[in-house]
């Protein structure tokens, strides 16, 4: 009962509600949550699910606020080449062949390369063997031959630097997007970054401008997800499509 209480509040916290927002939001009285916060109370399964619910956790803080009730985790947490995910890999394996010869990866929560085509391999300038390993971020971020490539560098970053933003706040200081973010953050040139700088106001998309091999090519990009995932890495992982301008 004391292990679930700071981890609630720490939620509670991060999601900007009070104890009595929360508590409507849940169907529990504020009193039961406040002894629960305090170590003095404990939860029902189905009253943490419903606490997890009403904060927007995923599927694997789900189970992390499970297991500090008490609890068995209730979701998969598989890694991306288990058996269990296999048809999962398929899915996500014809998306990126199908998208060929325009670039497509899959990159899990903190934006690590998970798949990708040829297309993307070659716009990345990464061998295969570098699947799990390479950061998207990092690459787009640290300078080096992909951030060079990039035409409107600032305008990308912005927009990056947002979703990594976003990511941390919904995940937590302690995921591991929020260790990305952190690493992105002490990259030259980021400290001047507005969240946000689009270059043409009245643009509704955010066009990637990319130089390689002396030859330019405009892009933008699509993102996809699984739906109704029972399974923490599948829930996370999206399939990010360039398409040319």
């Amino acid at each position: 009962m004391a292990m679930i209480g700071p981890l609630l509040k720490e939620w509670r916290t991060l999601r900007g509600k009070s104890q009595l927002a929360l508590s409507l939001d849940a169907q529990v009285s504020a009193r039961h949550l406040s002894f629960l916060e305090s170590g003095r109370s404990g939860a029902s399964q189905d009253l943490v699910l419903r606490l997890a619910e009403a904060l927007g956790l995923g599927l694997r803080d789900r189970n992390a606020l499970l297991v500090a009730a008490g609890f068995a985790p209730q979701f998969g947490d598989r890694g991306w080449h288990s058996a269990e995910l296999a048809e999962v890999r398929r899915a996500a394996g014809l998306i990126l062949a199908s998208h060929e010869p325009y670039p497509a990866i899959v990159v899990d929560s903190s934006s690590t390369v998970l798949e990708a085509n040829a297309g993307a391999l070659a716009m990345m300038g990464q061998p295969r063997e570098a699947l799990g390993q390479v950061n998207l971020m990092d690459l787009v971020f640290v300078p080096g031959p992909v951030r060079s490539a990039i035409g409107n560098w600032e305008e990308i970053a912005g927009y990056l630097l947002h979703r990594l933003r976003e990511g941390a706040r919904m995940r937590g200081p302690r995921s591991p997007v929020a260790a990305v973010l952190a690493r992105v953050l002490a990259q030259p040139g980021v400290e001047g970054l507005t969240a946000l700088r689009p270059a043409n106001a009245g643009s509704v998309l955010v066009p990637l401008t990319f130089t390689r091999d002396g030859a330019t090519t405009h892009w933008y990009t699509t993102l996809t997800s699984f739906g109704a995932p029972q399974d923490a890495l599948v829930e996370e992982i999206t399939i990010e499509q360039f398409h040319p301008m």
